[in-house]
Formats: structure tokens, C-alpha cells, sequence
């Protein structure tokens, strides 16, 4: 439409105009993008602003299962990311396509932009269709800064995801031992501030599930040392 040209075109005056005729707001194009998408996409702060002002709805997602907020997220566009919020924009919003915004930016490893969203009050434990958190996601992904944000808002390291696996035993297999020790050593602060109300059987079980990862994680290392040392000593 004219309006989806203006705003990827970066023309306020003619969005303004448009908008004063009563131009319909929400259409979308062939991507079942609506004006609002296409200027958050392309950085065009200044027709997202009228849009937005006049009502234009940021929660219509396209056909990627994207709202404006992802593209902003996807772009680091903090005073976009503002503008969305203070509008009504759904910091959860998600579908089978597409993460919510806080898993997008672990996925795209965009650690100040995990920042921003954790301080505008994201779910550190948001989940995708797959059950996995956003600690999974990093902790797959090697990132142990992203890991490190997502610790100090207390996510939930016991989140099981469709496979039945926690952060922990990603981090194991990985032999990832600097995240695996983050991990381990907020668990074992945790076992003790829950510790003084729960069941003793309960609380040994915990604890000798943590050291078992523990332990699993020493014994891949060591078997990697002995190939190492093999292959060095032919």
C-alpha cells in the first residue's frame, strides 16, 4: 500500500497525510506485514512514532509469527523496543515460528539486548514450543556471558525441556565445564537457602543428583586428557 511505501521510505509527512485520510492502519502485504512492521524493520523511528500515535496495533504478527518487537530486538533498537512497550506491545509474544523476544536475542547472542529486555521485565523463564528455556538456549549456544544475566535474575536451572533435559546436562555433554561450574554453583546455592524448610529425603536426592552431573562432566575431561596424552606420546 502507500502506506507500507512511505514507511519503508522513511517519508513522516507523507505518513502524517496519509494517516489524517484515513488510510487503514493494520493492512499487510504480501508478507503480512503491516506499515508498522515495515518501519520498526527498516529503522524509520519517526513513522512507527505517528503510526503508533493514531493507533496502529504492534501485536499483529506476520508470516513469520513476528511482530514489530522482534524486528526491533532483531535490530538492538532500544528506543524503538520503549516506543513498542509504552504502546501495549507484548514483550511474550510468540508462536511455533518464532521465539519470544528475550529467546530471540539469546539465540541471535545478543547479550546487552538480554540485558534490556530482563530490566523491562521479561520471563527469564519464558519457554519455546520445544520447552526450552532461554539458560538452554545460551547454555547450547557456548555463551557463558548470557548464562552469567540469566543466573543473577534467578531462572529456574531445573526447567526441563521436550527431551526431558535441564541446562545442566546440556552443559554436560557439551563438556562445557566454565558453564557447567555456573550452573552447578547456583544450584548448590539454591539446595541451601531451600534447604532449612524441605524434606530431608527430598534434599539428599537434589544433592546427589547436582553431584552426579558433577562428577559426569570430571569424567568426560579426564577421558579427553588420556586421548590427548595418547596421541602425544606416539
Amino acid at each position: 500500500t502507500a502506506l507500507h511505501l512511505a514507511c519503508a521510505t522513511g517519508q513522516p509527512e507523507m505518513v502524517r497525510l496519509l494517516v489524517s485520510r484515513k488510510c487503514e492502519l493494520n493492512l499487510c502485504d504480501r508478507e503480512d506485514r503491516t506499515p508498522l512492521i515495515k518501519a520498526v524493520q527498516l529503522r524509520q523511528e519517526a513513522c512507527a512514532t505517528i503510526l503508533l500515535q493514531n493507533g496502529a496495533d504492534p501485536n499483529i504478527t506476520d508470516f513469520f509469527g513476528r511482530t514489530a518487537l522482534h524486528y526491533a530486538v532483531y535490530n538492538e533498537d532500544t528506543s524503538m523496543i520503549e516506543k513498542l512497550l509504552s504502546y501495549g506491545a507484548n514483550i511474550e509474544e510468540c508462536s511455533k515460528c518464532e521465539f519470544q523476544p528475550l529467546l530471540l536475542a539469546v539465540s541471535r547472542r545478543k547479550v546487552k539486548m538480554v540485558e534490556f529486555l530482563l530490566k523491562k521485565k521479561a520471563n527469564v523463564n519464558a519457554i519455546d514450543y520445544l520447552g526450552r528455556s532461554a539458560l538452554i538456549h545460551a547454555v547450547t549456544l557456548g555463551e557463558k556471558d548470557i548464562v552469567i544475566l540469566l543466573l543473577q535474575h534467578n531462572i529456574d536451572v531445573f526447567s526441563r525441556d521436550a527431551f526431558r533435559k535441564i541446562a545442566g546436562d546440556y552443559a554436560s555433554e557439551a563438556e562445557n565445564r566454565v558453564i557447567f561450574e555456573l550452573i552447578y554453583e547456583y544450584e548448590r546455592k539454591k539446595h541451601e537457602e531451600l534447604s532449612i524448610n524441605s524434606d530431608p529425603a527430598t534434599e539428599q536426592d537434589s544433592m546427589s543428583k547436582i553431584k552426579k552431573r558433577k562428577l559426569i562432566v570430571m569424567k568426560k575431561k579426564s577421558m579427553v586428557i588420556q586421548r590427548f596424552l595418547v596421541t602425544f606420546c606416539k
